[in-house]
């Protein structure tokens, strides 16, 4: 009895050793990933406060500006003097895992609302962005042309595409504002439903995706999904 003992003492000796060194190593680790979460924590801080200053605001998980006008191929407008800018919304964005190259039109040449006008070039795969206005193309974005990454770093600003003298006043009757936000949210859960119940794949935990769509698509389904979004589908808010 008292070998029995003496051995089960010394089992729990040993797994109270295991427990308090356990204990230490995740203590340790703890401290270690403070200055992580704490970076971490003063990044997101930063972002949301750079998007405000930038007069950006939420619609669902995506980014907006409430300023701009937003047409159904997810490029928005915006208007300088007679002419407009156009860019890719935020949504257009989360499809494409990156932009290696920027095919734009040529200044003089005329586009078409829901015609193919620019290619953003993904390495192996190619999303093609439509023109929300018809009119005459004034000029292009020469820095995009030299740095097509800035078509994802700057969605709303220095990452315009190219820009329009409209042929008339259709380009209007886009959704700014509320109105956008409202669009922009059914856009966002369009494109997770028609991920998940077509292709089988969840696309979003609790509001937010679970990673970008390239990550979790094959190309053949991520080409599905990029023509989806970047169709001339005509806009119809909720």
């Amino acid at each position: 009895m008292d070998a029995i003992l003496g051995i089960l003492e010394s089992i729990g000796i040993f797994v109270a050793g295991v427990v308090a060194r356990l204990g230490l190593v995740l203590a340790v680790l703890a401290v270690l990933a403070l200055p992580f979460a704490a970076w971490a924590g003063v990044r997101r801080a930063a972002g949301w406060a750079r998007r405000r200053l930038a007069g950006l605001q939420r619609a669902g998980s995506l980014v907006f500006d409430p300023a701009l006008r937003y047409a159904p191929g997810h490029t928005w407008v915006r208007e300088d003097g007679r002419r407009v800018k156009v860019g890719l919304d935020d949504l257009a964005q989360k499809i494409l895992p990156w932009a290696v190259a920027v095919r734009l039109p040529q200044p003089g040449a005329h586009v078409r609302a829901g015609a193919v006008a620019a290619v953003i070039s993904c390495g192996d795969r190619e999303a093609r962005i439509t023109s929300p206005v018809d009119g005459t193309v004034t000029s292009v974005n020469g820095a995009v042309a030299r740095d097509p990454a800035l078509v994802k770093r700057e969605t709303y600003g220095r990452g315009w595409l190219f820009a329009v003298e409209p042929a008339g006043p259709a380009w209007q009757a886009l959704p700014t504002g509320e109105a956008a936000r409202a669009w922009l949210r059914g856009e966002e859960q369009r494109l997770e439903r028609r991920i998940e119940l077509q292709l089988g794949v969840a696309a979003a935990d609790g509001g937010e995706w679970v990673a970008p769509p390239h990550t979790f698509l094959s190309r053949e389904e991520w080409e599905q999904v990029a023509k989806s979004v970047l169709s001339h589908a005509p806009v119809t808010t909720p």
